[in-house]
């Protein structure tokens, strides 16, 4: 690989040295004759052309230019580590099939670390921080100079962020399903007796809530009382489909989670509503006068995030709404920590959503160019170049001395 191949064009210079060594000859022995009369011309055929003269110092000079053409076109070669590495996301290493698998590797000279940032060696995954993404990980493996690389992970959906990057050569991705799992996300007090949780259930294929109706007394979580939410919905008919998304998800939400939300759905107004609590504004006009506490308008930008709080009380809905984004953004979890005010709800359920990412739709099967080069690593050689140069312009020096050339 060459870092500028525009320098190859160098090259060009061997044209000098051969054209040099073609156009010089040696004068021929001179033998003084007293008379011609017995010069006999013979019947055999002789050359008369331009023979080449001093082979070994035309060869050392068009090695150096070949040499100095290379040393400015940046000439890299590939180099490959030995190390071999097992990266185990953290959770898993306690599966009994894993385990096994896992002695098994480490007595094949397989150095295990933690799936994390930096790769801590597993015996310090204490220190691993709490959220890890996938093809972010990926992009830093491929600056290590390692021989083979085996991956155990959750394929978790939400640790997968940013752009999609392909899997190197020298890395094999596994996926592990983690066990299902019920959780409490939120109880509702409905007398002094009775409470109604809401469980979440999440496995590798799917998350979902159920309710249930229990004794105060044995509520494993802190209690609450039921919310009451007056929000104004109000859109232009350019914005229809992400009217109803909303509507959908505020429905949702209504459902799974025991708040009783109070919807006006109206267009944008020219002068003030009735009071509400939030207002959420799907339109491109001009933001009016609205006797609200709070507001998310809809104002598509670049930005990673779903909503972006601009003040105290204003937040941007960042992207126009489709079934796609609702679901790839988690638009109900992030509208009901808003409307809620519950910091840690979207936390609570993120941390115990147990989805995967199969590895096909994660990497993708097919290997292109771009995803082959990633994994192979380049080391300059130029050092060496100068050494063989330097040598080679000193052979040549004390030939062309002794021949006087």
């Amino acid at each position: 690989m060459f870092t500028n191949p525009l320098y190859l064009f160098s090259l060009a210079g061997l044209a000098i040295p051969i054209a040099i060594h073609l156009l010089s000859r040696k004068e021929g022995k001179v033998i003084k004759l007293g008379s011609v009369r017995h010069v006999v011309e013979t019947s055999t055929q002789q050359f008369k052309g331009i023979k080449l003269n001093e082979l070994v110092l035309l060869a050392l000079r068009c090695a150096m230019i070949i040499i100095f053409s290379l040393l400015l076109s940046g000439l890299q070669c590939t180099s490959q580590g030995n190390e071999k590495w097992v990266l185990v996301e953290k959770g898993l290493k306690d599966l009994p099939a894993l385990n096994s698998i896992l002695d098994s590797l480490e007595d094949n000279d397989y150095s295990l670390h933690l799936l994390d940032s930096g790769f801590p060696e597993l015996k310090d995954s204490s220190n691993n921080s709490p959220e890890i993404n996938y093809w972010q990980l990926v992009e830093e493996l491929k600056q290590k100079n390692l021989h083979d690389v085996i991956v155990f992970s959750k394929n978790n959906i939400n640790h997968f962020k940013g752009m999609r990057t392909p899997l190197p050569e020298n890395v094999r991705w596994i996926s592990q399903p983690s066990p299902a799992i019920g959780f409490p996300v939120k109880a509702i007090r409905i007398n002094s007796d009775s409470v109604l949780l809401l469980l979440g259930h999440s496995a590798f294929d799917k998350t979902y809530f159920t309710t249930e109706k229990i004794s105060a007394n044995t509520c494993p979580i802190v209690t609450s009382p039921q919310d009451t939410i007056k929000i104004a919905l109000m859109s232009d008919s350019e914005f229809k489909t992400d009217h109803k998304i909303i509507k959908a998800a505020l429905l949702a939400i209504e459902k799974l989670l025991f708040v009783k939300i109070t919807l006006i759905e109206t267009d944008p107004p020219k002068g003030s509503v009735h009071p509400t609590d939030w207002c959420l504004w799907l339109s491109s006009k001009k933001l009016g006068e609205i006797n609200t506490r709070k507001i998310i308008r809809l104002e598509p930008s670049a930005a990673t995030e779903l909503f972006s709080q601009t003040s105290l009380n204003q937040w941007i809905l960042t992207k126009r709404l489709n079934q796609e984004v609702a679901l790839h953004d988690n638009l109900t979890v992030q509208l009901a920590t808003l409307l809620l005010a519950e910091e840690n709800l979207e936390d609570k359920i993120n941390i115990n959503d147990r989805r995967m990412v199969s590895d096909s739709l994660a990497w993708g099967n097919t290997k292109s160019g771009k995803e082959i080069q990633s994994s192979i690593q380049y080391e300059p050689v130029d050092k060496y170049l100068i050494v063989l140069l330097l040598a080679l312009l000193v052979i040549e020096r004390v030939i062309a001395y002794q021949r006087n050339q």
